[in-house]
């Protein structure tokens, strides 16, 4: 049982991480600066679950917290890194008062990294809750807003930006200590915090909608799920790494509206078990996810040609998702040109989506995780042929994420490591849980895509 803290865990996606990690069996302590609704909120949950007070710009604070969870439970294994506040304002920077970027950045980037770094002294003076865990997880709360500037939030953007970067220094200096660190970048959120921006006349939801290729905003629960996987065992290999979850919006990149629709009304795929093919499942990467998924309760089939993939989807009546592995072995090759390279890599994982893409379009679901290796995101990971092979895989990956998310099918690109193992983050990628995460690109290699200056720490 892990003992798991939330902090701006009152309300929107604090409460939603809240309850989703107690629905796992978790025990969770509730932070928030209201201290009412989070004492009530706690007492919702259950009597095993507590709540405390927490200003996070307040520098006692993060000692306090975390002295509180050590003082009721002896260890803490999860941080959810959540407290985080809004200019709401509308204000222009020529405008901007000193004082209100300083309350800002105190909350959602020094009180996160107080937090954060008093989490991690506790965190090193334990051993793991269950052999082969790690000692702590922490998931820093990012944003949308981090990757893209929003006129009059100048404050907001430039704090979620500095999580980012911090985030990527606390994974790679920590993990060699047993811990995890990543982030979680929302989108547009319906939380309360983004019906107060609609209620000010600071965003239109059908213009925002409009350039989301999903064609709405997430939920809370959505990022709750987000969350909890990042802190589960199928993010291993996940270090200093962003996971974004905003429907595809930050992937987009055209200028007339995203959500439109190629195919089908988007649907809730139906009841049973899901249909699952791996295409490339000769690879390494593609075997571990032919056994993630077998593991997660799927119905899985590996796909030797594009034909076997529509022959799957014919005989099961449905297609839910696609592994698309072909080719992900050997892009370290010395001896390989770029012409192998796509071929191999880029030209077969294309003509296995294809076929994929029409099924799903057809039935308004589905999900294709695009698999390739390090070298999509970094530099020196692999030669000139295999880097430019695995770049162009992954951005295809968002491509079809614009493309068909009129539709309701999501595409993402994982970026896999020598030696990792994906099959449980396929398993997420691919199910209803990951529901808002499309047209991404994720790393999952060990911190080399975010490590400039040496080699990454050892993980566990």
């Amino acid at each position: 049982m892990r003992v798991v803290l939330v902090t701006g865990g009152a309300s929107g996606i604090g409460w939603a991480c809240a309850r989703r990690f107690a629905a796992g069996g978790d025990v969770v302590v509730i932070a928030d600066i209201d201290a009412a609704a989070a004492t009530s909120r706690a007492a919702s949950l259950g009597p095993q679950h507590a709540a405390i007070a927490a200003d996070v710009a307040d520098p006692a604070t993060a000692a306090a917290v975390i002295g509180f969870v050590l003082a009721r439970h002896g260890r803490i294994d999860v941080l959810v890194n959540n407290a985080g506040i809004i200019d709401s304002g509308g204000t222009q920077i020529t405008d901007q008062p000193l004082e209100a970027l300083r309350r800002l950045l105190g909350v959602n980037l020094i009180g996160m990294e107080r937090l954060a770094s008093a989490a991690r002294a506790a965190m090193l003076g334990q051993t793991p809750v269950t052999a082969g865990a790690p000692r702590g997880v922490i998931v820093n709360m990012a944003s949308g807003a981090a990757l893209r500037a929003i006129p009059l939030r100048n404050g907001y953007s430039a704090s979620k930006a500095g999580v980012l970067a911090m985030t990527r220094v606390q994974g790679v200096a920590w993990a060699a200590d047993g811990i995890w660190v990543n982030a979680l970048a929302p989108g547009y959120i319906r939380t309360d915090l983004v019906d107060e921006l609609i209620r000010r006349g600071r965003v239109d939801p059908s213009l925002t909608e409009s350039r989301i290729p999903l064609g709405r905003m997430g939920r809370p629960e959505e990022m709750a799920e987000a969350v909890f996987f990042l802190a589960s065992p199928a993010a291993r290999g996940m270090v200093g790494s962003l996971l974004i979850a905003d429907g595809a919006g930050s992937a987009y990149g055209a200028s007339d509206a995203a959500p439109v629709q190629r195919g089908a009304a988007p649907r809730a795929a139906p009841e049973g078990t899901p249909v699952m093919v791996v295409s490339g499942a000769d690879t390494a990467m593609g075997a571990a996810c032919l056994r993630g998924l077998a593991a997660a309760g799927a119905t899985v089939i590996a796909a030797a040609t594009p034909a076997d993939i529509a022959a799957a989807a014919q005989r099961h009546g449905r297609l839910d998702g696609l592994v698309n592995a072909a080719g992900s072995d050997g892009l370290d090759a010395d001896d390989a040109d770029l012409p192998q390279q796509i071929a191999q890599h880029l030209e077969a994982q294309f003509l296995a989506a294809q076929v994929a893409g029409r099924i799903m379009l057809a039935q308004g679901f589905g999900a294709v995780l695009n698999l390739t290796g390090a070298a999509a995101l970094a530099a020196g990971v692999a030669p000139v042929a295999g880097s430019a092979a695995a770049g162009a895989v992954a951005m295809f990956a968002r491509s079809m994420a614009c493309e068909w998310g009129g539709s309701g099918v999501r595409v993402n690109a994982l970026a896999v490591g020598a030696g990792i193992d994906p099959g449980g983050a396929a398993a997420f990628l691919l199910s209803p849980a990951a529901g808002y995460v499309s047209g991404s690109i994720i790393a999952m290699d060990g911190g080399r895509s975010v490590l400039s200056s040496k080699e990454p720490q050892a993980w566990p």
